[in-house]
């Protein structure tokens, strides 16, 4: 039986390229996955971009991530990259760096690194050791987070962090003398290293802790003969029921500003001017 050479067949330059590119594509995903982008940052704000922005923000959302504050934290995870993302601030045209960390666990997909793992990334030793110790989560950010420093001529840098829970500063649940040691520490640290301080307790708190998440974030008295300096933040109530887009907006552009900003009774009006006020710049 008689055989007949054949040729290898020859692939043409566009065969050539289409393959290149497709091997390069596939370990390029490869890659990615090995390296896991940074968790809970999200990048937005209402100038155009960081070299055209009036004020530079890092805010950072510490929450308690106890089994209490589920619907908490998926209400705020559906609504956060929104909120960041298509910011319209009356008073500053912001860039915004939002983080959002559990205290010393991780929830959700927002929520997924923690205050006390982040420190201990960066060679740290952290205070926080438990998921509810909303008041040394706030000491451990104040001394080890990375802060900005990169404004501009004619830009500030502000920084923010906002604790958020329904139990007590230290180890949760009812306020005892360790929940004022921690929310003092709290109070004083955000005040001498200029860090905005914004209290959020969410619904159905236990005793006590909205005057202790009020003062350690606006100053005042939480009910132990101590008084609290302001930290130039705000304390807010309530999650549930609210537009937690509008409130989220409303905390990063009172960051934005670096101001004192309304007491909690009309901290919830804020919004009613900001959309007017919005349309007005826009024009």
């Amino acid at each position: 039986m008689a055989y007949r050479y054949v040729p290898p067949k020859l692939e043409t330059v566009e065969s050539l390229m289409n393959r290149f590119i497709r091997n390069s594509l596939a370990a390029i995903g490869f890659a990615a996955l090995a390296i896991p982008a940074q968790a809970g940052l999200i990048i937005g704000g209402d100038a155009v971009d960081k070299a055209s922005a009036t004020s530079i923000v890092d805010i950072v959302f510490a929450i308690d991530t106890s089994g209490s504050m589920i619907d908490d934290i998926a209400a705020i995870g559906a609504a956060a990259n929104t909120a960041v993302k298509n910011l319209q601030c009356p008073m500053t045209d912001c860039y915004v760096r939002a983080r959002f960390m559990g205290i010393s666990g991780t929830s959700g997909s927002l929520f997924n690194e923690s205050v006390r793992n982040y420190v201990l990334a960066k060679g740290g030793s952290p205070i926080t050791n438990n998921t509810e110790d909303n008041g040394w989560a706030v000491v451990d950010l104040v001394k080890y987070f990375d802060w900005g420093s990169d404004a501009a001529a004619g830009q500030k840098n502000y920084h923010a962090i906002v604790t958020i829970g329904d139990e007590g500063t230290e180890n949760g649940e009812p306020v005892n003398a360790l929940d004022f040691v921690a929310a003092k520490a709290a109070n004083e640290a955000a005040i001498n290293e200029s860090v905005l301080l914004f209290s959020w307790v969410t619904d159905d708190p236990y005793p006590g802790v909205p005057n202790l998440f009020k003062a350690m974030a606006v100053g005042g008295n939480p009910g132990n003969g101590d008084t609290y300096g302001n930290t130039g933040g705000a304390y807010l109530a309530g999650l549930q029921g609210v537009d937690v887009q509008t409130r989220l907006q409303e905390i990063i552009c009172d960051a934005a500003t670096g101001n004192d900003v309304p007491e909690p009774a009309s901290l919830g009006l804020v919004l009613l001017g900001l959309a007017g006020l919005s349309r007005m710049r826009r024009r």
